[in-house]
């Protein structure tokens, strides 16, 4: 499928003035981190800002977020107070571990946070959601509203969602995640292709001597890990990534608990009675899908910010992270730049060349995990020439990542 206004071969003016003034109403496909960011930003500029979610019920779900310093650094920049809630509720990590299946010590390191000004910081998924959610009017997030379709014009943006409803906007943007339903339409792409790992996440109240506070405790084996963070208030995050050549899909939440249970059943008993513990309705099972490097984000008046413009694995724990970075830079464009298509254009230049090197580091991340022996010059991939950047060493890397400071990109 491609976008109306490729198949209508009709240019769009997008010559608005100061956005400010006349960048009246900005709609958001998705209420996630990159959402919900987003709508905060922008109201802070006066825009009237409506988020569309397809999900009927905000609900808990099994999953925990890692935040790192450029993260924390741009979600500051846009609201601190939501960053000063994380620190309050979440858990700033400052040891890491790996272990064997059965427990051994292998590594034992301390989490250098103070090179970056920031903490690495552990929090439930369905926290973060929570306390970004309570800065916005309710009659803002418009639940079950699963977008099908859009159409750009001269004036806008119209939208058709699967309940019947329609709306009109000055500017579209996709945060609809790995699966964007926007980014499909707009540039005429399929979802990205299996990537040969699938994961399994789940919270669960836990304590045992293996998994002390603020600690990231990482059990492996040769194409699988079992990673385990401290949230804080007593709840353990576990994520189970595991090389598959094929996509496993549960018939039912029980199943995808049983299966976690399969993988694990000869791992240390602690593992085994945490995932039994874990409600099987709230684990998240998902296949991790290959990176899709894109060379714009942005056509006339729609754009993407977080996995929509830059799927990646997990392996970096950075999805969330440059998603915040994602969303201060277009804030920061949009209060600056007198025109949407001068808006777009900076916010590409700003961001596009930093998100690739970082899929590319995922990608090697991954690799890694299947031959520890790798090397980041070594690496070699078939989507594309791998940036310098995402070839340096281990602490050139963390240092450029880490360090990253959002004021200085745009």
């Amino acid at each position: 499928m491609t976008s109306d206004i490729q198949s209508k071969n009709q240019p769009v003016d997008i010559n608005l003035k100061h956005p400010n003034s006349n960048l009246k109403q900005v709609g958001i496909i998705g209420a996630g981190p990159a959402g919900l960011a987003t709508a905060i930003t922008l109201r802070k500029q006066g825009i009237d800002v409506h988020i569309y979610e397809r999900a009927k019920a905000f609900r808990p779900i099994g999953a925990g977020v890692t935040l790192s310093p450029n993260g924390i650094r741009s979600l500051a920049a846009i609201d601190a107070d939501i960053v000063q809630q994380l620190k309050q509720q979440g858990s700033q990590l400052n040891r890491f571990r790996i272990r064997t299946t059965r427990g051994w010590p292998i590594l034992n390191q301390p989490v250098k946070d103070d090179e970056y000004d920031q903490p690495f910081l552990a929090i439930r998924w369905f926290s973060l959601q929570e306390i970004m959610r309570a800065k916005l009017p309710p009659e803002i997030l418009h639940l079950n509203h699963q977008l099908i379709h859009f159409e750009q014009t001269q004036q806008g943006v119209n939208l058709s969602f699967e309940n019947g409803e329609t709306a009109s906007v000055d500017l579209l943007i996709g945060a609809d995640g790995i699966r964007s339903v926007v980014r499909k339409q707009l540039f005429g792409l399929e979802d990205p292709a299996y990537g040969g790992w699938m994961t399994w996440r789940g919270v669960q109240k836990y304590q045992h001597r293996l998994l002390p506070p603020h600690h990231t405790t990482i059990f492996a084996t040769g194409g699988k890990s079992l990673i385990l963070l401290d949230n804080a208030q007593g709840y353990v995050s576990w994520a189970l990534e595991m090389a598959t050549p094929t996509v496993i899909r549960s018939q039912n939440p029980e199943a995808a608990k049983a299966q976690v249970l399969k993988e694990l059943s000869n791992w240390h008993p602690a593992l085994q009675e945490l995932i039994n513990l874990t409600d099987a309705n709230t684990i998240v099972e998902r296949p991790v899908c290959e990176p899709m490097i894109l060379p714009k984000w942005s056509k006339d008046r729609v754009t993407l910010v977080g996995d929509a413009a830059h799927p990646m694995a997990p392996f970096l724990g950075q999805g969330t992270n440059t998603t915040f970075e994602d969303v201060l830079a277009l804030s920061t464009c949009i209060s600056q730049q007198e025109t949407l298509e001068a808006v777009l254009k900076k916010y590409e230049a700003s961001r596009i060349e930093r998100a690739h090197i970082i899929q590319y580091r995922t990608m090697f991340s991954a690799a890694q995990m299947r031959n520890p022996f790798l090397r980041p010059q070594w690496f070699k991939t078939p989507l594309g020439t791998v940036p310098n950047q995402a070839k340096v060493s281990e602490k050139a890397f963390s240092d450029w990542l880490y360090q990253y400071d959002p004021s200085a990109q745009t």
